[in-house]
């Protein structure tokens, strides 16, 4: 027995089968849409989060930063230092021909080496724009060691310390020529550290000096 389809049964057959197919295609690109919107919403979220990342580590480092500087400025110490080549350095000064801060700090580990605890502190901005800061024992000599060096900061665009001195007025250099007989060790110090991207944050340390 044969079944025989009518003419307009075929065509609703056919009709059925062409919704279905472009019922399908249509899904298939939604779906590919929503999957390139969460795509994308979560590409942002994790940008986003790299972001607060990286911005929190920055702050921590800057902050540890300023730890350290606040610690070795607090325990300024009036003592020379010998270089270890003939030369003798007042127990504050900076260079003038680049950034560079050099000073003898106490406080620190009463070892036999190094019985006083006094060190001298190094402060420089290298050509890779990282702040750094180097440290030798008081007896120790420049000719034969490094001394120890750890990176502050990096991506540090200036470092600027300045000096308040007998006048009231700060000043980049000490001593200073233009203000004529000081004390060896500045009164208060300001530190300023401006970053590549423009961030800029400041510091004023007191009472550094003991007199």
């Amino acid at each position: 027995m044969y079944l025989i389809q009518s003419s307009r049964q075929k065509k609703h057959s056919k009709s059925q089968s062409g919704f279905t197919l472009i019922e399908t295609l249509v899904s298939l690109s939604l779906l590919a849409i929503i999957s390139l919107m969460s795509y994308q919403a979560i590409e942002v979220v994790i940008t986003a989060d790299e972001r607060s990342r990286s911005k929190k580590m920055g702050e921590a480092e800057i902050q540890r930063a300023w730890n350290i500087i606040q610690r070795d400025l607090m325990h300024l110490r009036d003592r020379p230092f010998k270089d270890g080549l003939g030369g003798v350095e007042p127990p504050y000064i900076t260079d003038n021909s680049k950034f560079g801060v050099r000073f003898s700090r106490g406080g620190g580990p009463m070892v036999t080496p190094n019985p006083s605890g006094i060190r001298r502190i190094n402060y420089i901005l290298n050509d890779e724009q990282k702040f750094i800061r180097q440290s030798w024992g008081i007896t120790e000599s420049i000719r034969y060691t490094d001394g120890v060096t750890v990176v502050l900061l990096e991506s540090v665009d200036e470092v600027l310390f300045e000096h308040l001195g007998p006048n009231n007025i700060f000043t980049p250099d000490w001593p200073s020529a233009k203000l004529g007989k000081t004390s060896p060790l500045p009164k208060m110090i300001r530190v300023t550290i401006t970053m590549e991207n423009g961030a800029e944050t400041s510091r004023l340390f007191l009472g550094v000096s003991p007199s």
